[in-house]
């Protein structure tokens, strides 16, 4: 492109030189010839007259030269001020594309590169928009449960009169807090290993992948329980074998069912579904709640770090927003897809993964 560009401008540069010099030729010789018939004697021609009509000749070529360069110039001017604008900070001007040579594809792609730095303010204004609401959302997060944890646990050094069964009450209470808290730096955590660089090593081993849902909802079995939920595995085969890493496969359904769980309490019940194709050597594994339905402006974000749905700060879904960002990373890791959709039918996360033979 760049030499094409170059190319097309010094065409256009030597064929106004050869029609400026055409216009020098003819002038010259219309004033020597005309000399020559005045003199009638071109031996009396002598060196000041062939200078005169030079000098003539040139003056009438810089005039036809600029006569033919002065729109050009005059674009290159308008291309040059709005580069000067956009230097000291106007991102909003537009420079006019003027016909289909050189400068008109060098002020397209100035007005193209203009576009892309507002795109890049934009997304460092919403970036940091981001970082301030996680500072806040962490803030907040992990304020709660601490907050809680610390004043049972007063309670249990400081209260002398408690009984018994109030000590286990609060015990049981300081230890689910805990038990949040821990969720949540978790989650942080790998967030900070995938985000800066620090990519999470898979460690592959053959696991049966019907038997480790079997056994993660039933790990969830008090979560169910807790929020009046059932549970159903269905699956078109009692046994396949994949090549994974465990505990990020856990991590990555355990983020799915925790998500239905929160979202679907209406539904009453949470399916997890496993469909194999032999043929295509192909298995998705499907998490349903039928809880209220996730709108349309937010499932191309939903798997957006920090992004959430419900934006309120209810101990029931409160969090960081990581979980499902989480684990879209983990499933790009092991080279499936995750997708997402919600309707009548309920809401579905979807992943596919190719079993490796």
């Amino acid at each position: 492109m760049r030499n094409r560009l170059f190319k097309n401008y010094y065409s256009r540069f030597i064929l106004n030189v050869v029609f400026a010099s055409v216009i020098l030729l003819a002038f010259t010789s219309f004033l020597v010839y005309n000399t020559i018939i005045l003199e009638d004697n071109k031996e009396n021609i002598n060196l000041y007259s062939i200078i005169l009509f030079m000098s003539f000749g040139v003056v009438i070529f810089a005039i036809t030269f600029i006569f033919l360069e002065r729109k050009r110039n005059h674009y290159l001017n308008e291309i040059y001020l709005g580069i000067e604008k956009m230097s000291k900070g106007d991102l909003t001007s537009k420079i006019e594309a003027k016909g289909d040579d050189e400068l008109s594809i060098m002020a397209l792609n100035i007005n193209e590169l203009q576009d892309t730095i507002n795109k890049l303010i934009i997304s460092e204004k919403e970036s940091e928009k981001t970082k301030n609401e996680l500072i806040t959302n962490i803030a907040h997060d992990l304020r709660t449960p601490l907050t809680s944890i610390i004043g049972f646990l007063d309670i249990l050094v400081n209260n002398n009169n408690l009984d018994e069964n109030k000590k286990k009450d609060y015990l049981a209470i300081a230890f689910e807090k805990s038990k949040k808290l821990e969720v949540l730096i978790e989650d942080l955590f790998s967030f900070t290993k995938m985000n800066y660089g620090d990519e999470l090593v898979l460690k592959k081993e053959k696991i049966d992948i019907i038997e480790l849902l079997n056994q993660l909802l039933s790990e969830l079995y008090p979560l169910f329980e807790t929020n009046s939920l059932e549970y159903n595995l269905q699956t078109n085969v009692n046994s396949l074998i994949m090549n994974v890493d465990p505990k990020l496969i856990v991590r990555l359904f355990e983020n799915l069912i925790n998500n239905a769980i929160k979202y679907g309490k209406d539904g009453k019940n949470i399916v997890v579904r496993v469909k194999y194709y032999k043929e295509l050597s192909k298995v998705d594994i499907s998490v349903i709640n039928f809880g209220k339905l996730i709108p349309d402006s937010a499932i191309k974000k939903i798997f957006d770090k920090f992004y959430r749905v419900d934006d309120s700060r209810a101990s029931e879904t409160g969090g960081t927003g990581l979980g499902l960002a989480i684990a879209k990373s983990i499933v790009d890791l092991h080279g499936g897809t995750i997708s997402v959709k919600s309707d009548t039918d309920g809401t579905v996360f979807r992943v596919s993964f190719n079993v490796e033979n």
